[in-house]
């Protein structure tokens, strides 16, 4: 048997990272004082043939790097970009060919991504970036104050490779503790 707690303690995206890809249930308890709160839990594709548009452009070139590389971006035409930190940080990001660039590690603005990493391909100036598509197992589902919502094995079951967990509360104190179980 084996088991994996964690606090959800603000209202941006948290990576659910665990040991194995199944789970016999996963319980989410909303454990705020007095507020209800709205919970996000998906799935992000990790595969590069398995990705959707940012409509987020590349506003210049870079070449391929193992150092730091910090990344201007635009929406095309030179103004600033709907990129959100929800959208791009710790995410991998793709050309539209399936290319992997690198993984973004910080977000600063609609103006600017940072692969700390580097980039394992070259980006050009207005390639447009991509990232894994979502798939959401819980998408805007509201856990009153004091409750828990449990999901079983059927629910939760995904391939943590191919697959990243994250869970997002709309409650800028998080306020949610998960409980995921396996048996064997």
């Amino acid at each position: 048997m084996g088991f994996y707690t964690t606090k959800i303690s603000g209202n941006t995206k948290t990576q659910v990272t665990t040991d194995y890809s199944t789970y016999d249930s996963l319980v989410i308890t909303n454990s705020h004082a007095t507020a209800d709160i709205t919970v996000d839990l998906y799935v992000t594709s990790q595969l590069s043939t398995d990705i959707t548009t940012t409509g987020v452009y590349a506003a210049e070139t870079e070449a391929a790097s193992t150092s730091s590389v910090a990344l201007t971006v635009d929406n095309g035409s030179g103004s600033a970009s709907a990129g959100t930190s929800d959208m791009f940080l710790n995410e991998q990001v793709w050309k539209s060919d399936g290319t992997l660039f690198g993984t973004c590690t910080t977000f600063n603005s609609t103006i600017l991504l940072t692969f700390s990493g580097g980039l394992s391909n070259a980006i050009t100036d207005n390639d447009i970036l991509f990232t894994g598509i979502r798939y959401y197992i819980l998408n805007n589902v509201v856990i009153p104050n004091g409750t828990s919502l449990k999901l079983e094995k059927d629910e939760i079951s995904f391939n943590n490779i191919s697959y990243y967990l994250y869970v997002k509360s709309d409650n800028s104190d998080g306020g949610l503790d998960m409980f995921l179980r396996r048996n064997t």
